[in-house]
């Protein structure tokens, strides 16, 4: 991918075409076996990656504009448009990273910083889960070391989040579907259900599957939308921790 370093010393490459349900699955598979290398994804010009370390998602590069740390804090209202196009030129004559610059001029503290990369990071990363078509390719092996702000998320907690916020009813249908479908937790799952904090209606729902049940009765009428638990039930089954029969 253009301006995303390779990983070098490469043990294997495995790669193919995405769809409607295949990402998740795909981004948990590669973070649940322990593996250090970058996942890169592309579509119609937009390049992405993720590294990971050990498992977890540690970095996230992206050649959206949609995705830059300037769009982001102009966005959220932390600094106004004529600074930020200001630093911009700045940071193209002076070779420099924006973030440094727009911390130079005053516009943000270096706390504002740090914290807003990570917020970036993890933006692209929950972006990836609303893909539906592009390639992807995994590249296990060592990670370049010049990016010092990175995350240390939790495999589990970042899927559920990326899988809660697909807003695609025929996604989420693909997945979970049809009616007569019969999920049941999956034995010695509790301990990883517990380090999810789920919310009560959450764990509610976990509770109701002790034996198997028809998509069609945990339908029913409740504190949960169907549809909120259809993307639940799709976010508990790509983590291992619901089976369907």
């Amino acid at each position: 991918l253009r301006n995303l370093p390779a990983a070098a010393h490469l043990i294997r490459i495995h790669q193919g075409a995405l769809s409607n349900t295949t990402l998740p699955s795909l981004i948990y598979s590669v973070l649940r076996r322990g593996e250090t290398g970058i996942l890169r994804f592309q579509d119609h010009g937009v390049e992405k990656a993720l590294y990971i370390r050990d498992g977890r998602p540690l970095f996230a590069m992206s050649t959206d504009p949609e995705d830059r740390l300037g769009s982001r804090f102009l966005k959220a209202g932390r600094v106004p448009l004529a600074g930020l196009l200001l630093a911009v030129e700045k940071s193209d004559a002076q070779k420099k990273r924006l973030g440094t610059v727009l911390v130079e001029t005053g516009l943000i503290r270096p706390e504002d910083l740090v914290e807003g990369v990570l917020a970036q990071v993890k933006g692209i990363i929950l972006s990836l889960f609303q893909w539906t078509q592009g390639r992807y390719s995994y590249s296990p092996g060592p990670l370049p070391t010049d990016e010092v702000i990175t995350l240390k998320l939790n495999a589990d907690r970042i899927t559920l989040e990326g899988v809660r916020g697909i807003d695609r009813w025929e996604r989420v249908w693909e997945a979970v579907g049809p009616l007569d479908a019969r999920y049941q937790v999956v034995k010695g799952s509790e301990e990883r259900a517990r380090a999810l904090d789920l919310s009560q209606n959450d764990a509610a729902l976990l509770s109701r599957l002790e034996g198997p049940v028809s998509l069609h009765d945990l339908c029913s009428p409740g504190k949960m939308s169907d549809f909120d638990l259809c993307r639940l039930l799709w976010a508990l089954k790509t983590l291992g921790l619901v089976k369907r029969g």
